[in-house]
């Protein structure tokens, strides 16, 4: 079945913006500029994990920027991650589409995008020098998305939580000229592509969400919490830690309440758009509270 007449229009609007700017990771990114630690940052230090804890305190300024190299290299091994799973909700919903329907074009393009992105991240990984830290493969809450209530609806509530967790983080990075340039290209060449993926799925919710039978509607925003608390928790890697002998660190990071204000933060773009569409509402806000998914 075709999708319904505005995300059809959504899809031939962001073909033609796909048209007019898709970027080159190998073109567009200075790779002949070196990945080290000399005198800038990988990230925005106050979008580090452990910014503000006494770990952090602890440190030396060349520590510092250490591992903010390591975390970049984290969030980009979680990009990769994220996007392999992400495409695979994707091509479901492709497959399921006929060829006549714009959203079948425009879905090809999404995964080209997410395929040169994940090029991007490994290549940065490369050449930082760090292990690939990319979350345990196992038991994945986005394997089986689309057997969760609501279906396609969940996966595409997923890409969103994912896509606004990094796009915060990435806007930082890009405007900050105190940061390594190789971060700051790759954090641009992101949020440009990452722009028309979220605009697609807000539109495709937007339309499809009303159309859930309410038993579906309900069950499916009940369990929403629990899917981006999953998503949110994968945001600190343990073994990142462990690699540079900072005792204690995955906990210190979770408990630090700067981090978790950051991640109330950043999700308050997804948190605000699942309140306008009824997923999140007064009989349920609480649970995202609970979760440090909301304020």
């Amino acid at each position: 079945m075709q999708n319904s007449t505005a995300t059809a229009a959504k899809a031939v609007q962001l073909i033609a913006a796909s048209e007019r700017l898709t970027l080159d990771p190998f073109r567009d990114v200075d790779w002949s500029i070196e990945v080290e630690d000399d005198r800038q940052y990988h990230l925005p230090p106050e979008k580090l994990p452990l910014f503000g804890t006494p770990q952090w305190d602890a440190m030396s300024e060349a520590e510092r920027r250490t591992y903010s190299r390591h975390e970049c290299a984290a969030v980009c091994a979680a990009g990769i991650w994220f996007e392999n799973k992400l495409m695979q909700i994707v091509l479901r919903h492709l497959a399921t589409l006929p060829v006549t329907d714009p959203a079948h074009r425009y879905l090809l393009v999404e995964v080209a995008d997410e395929c040169r992105h994940s090029t991007m991240f490994g290549e940065y990984i490369r050449r930082a020098g760090t292990p690939t830290y990319a979350p345990e493969s196992g038991g994945s809450g986005l394997d089986a998305v689309d057997d969760l209530p609501g279906g396609r609806a969940m996966g595409y509530l997923l890409i969103l939580a994912v896509e606004e967790l990094l796009d915060t983080t990435n806007r930082a990075t890009m405007r900050d000229e105190s940061i390594h340039p190789v971060s700051r290209q790759i954090a641009k060449l992101h949020v440009l592509e990452e722009a028309r993926h979220v605009s697609f799925a807000k539109t495709y919710l937007t339309e499809m969400w009303p159309t859930l039978p309410e038993s579906e509607r309900a069950e499916a925003a009940a369990i929403a919490p629990f899917a981006v608390d999953y998503v949110a928790r994968l945001m600190v890697n343990d073994d990142l830690y462990a690699e540079l002998g900072i005792d204690g660190g995955g906990d210190a990071a979770r408990a630090n309440p700067h981090h978790q204000a950051r991640i109330v933060g950043d999700l308050a773009k997804l948190t605000d758009f699942l309140t306008k569409l009824g997923v999140i509402d007064d009989t349920n806000r609480a649970g995202w509270v609970e979760r440090g998914l909301a304020a």
